[in-house]
């Protein structure tokens, strides 16, 4: 497992991209590791500053994989460096569960309540149609191409989240290392500003009663999401390989070239 300080650099410093961070760099069976350099996450771009758009000039990703959906794209379009040249991988269609439990919505917006709320959207979260179908774009541009790649969503930690997870486990990480990237995002330094950020957004789709704690909860991230989200894998499916091969495309042949491309 890596420590403390190697997770610390993994973050990249921004302006106004939050959670852009390299989830290469850990140990796979063997004494290999996963190249650093070519595999990086964040929230949108959408705010990205000048020292930021350098940033990303600099990271030069070849894949970019926008996993929000039509109307979050439309509201919030990213910005790019002039002339960056990458493909562009994003769902046709919503991505997001936008509604939330009545059971939820007519209770005291607490911690618990909304721990349990985004647990519950973790349960679906692999099996959404257009979100299936990006994943398996953005596995099968990885596995094509030996560039550096940049996937990410609004914050860069749910739906960003999983498929790093996904990923992760394909190419051999141990489920500590795996876990301990999902959670380094309550570590972003960004983060207290990127609450802020949220607030407004956060209220007005589940509420103005919320709880300080329970935003808190939307904000970050919680071992049980990730739990749940593979527990319901593998309970469909049988482990994360087999929801690779049927529902993302990804069977070993093509975990196979992930691994040539992404382990060294």
């Amino acid at each position: 497992m890596l420590l403390m300080q190697d997770q610390v650099e993994r973050f990249v410093t921004t302006d106004h991209v939050r959670n852009l961070r390299d989830f290469g760099g850990y140990c796979v069976p063997g004494g290999a590791r996963l190249l650093t350099g070519k595999l990086f996450r964040s929230g949108d771009t959408a705010e990205a500053s000048a020292a930021d758009l350098a940033t990303i000039n600099r990271i030069s990703p070849v894949i970019l994989a926008d996993l929000r959906g039509d109307s979050e794209r439309a509201k919030a379009p990213c910005r790019w460096p002039a002339g960056l040249s990458a493909r562009a991988i994003e769902p046709q269609g919503e991505s997001a569960r936008m509604a939330f439990h009545e059971e939820v919505a007519n209770r005291a917006m607490d911690a618990a309540a909304m721990r349990e709320e985004f647990a519950s959207r973790y349960e679906d979260l692999p099996f959404r149609p257009h979100l299936q179908q990006v994943y398996a774009d953005y596995l099968d541009a990885l596995a094509e191409s030996d560039g550096a790649s940049l996937v990410f969503c609004t914050a860069g930690k749910d739906r960003t989240g999983f498929i790093v997870a996904v990923l992760q486990t394909l190419l051999g990480l141990h489920p500590d290392d795996v876990m301990g990237e999902y959670l380094l995002t309550n570590a972003a330094p960004d983060s207290g500003a990127q609450i802020e950020k949220l607030r407004g957004q956060i209220e007005e789709r589940f509420g103005s009663g919320m709880t300080e704690e329970a935003i808190q909860v939307v904000t970050r991230v919680d071992p049980i999401f990730l739990e749940r989200a593979f527990k319901a894998v593998t309970a469909k499916f049988g482990s994360i390989e087999a929801y690779a091969g049927h529902a993302l495309n990804c069977p070993p042949v093509k975990v196979a070239k992930l691994c040539s491309r992404l382990i060294g």
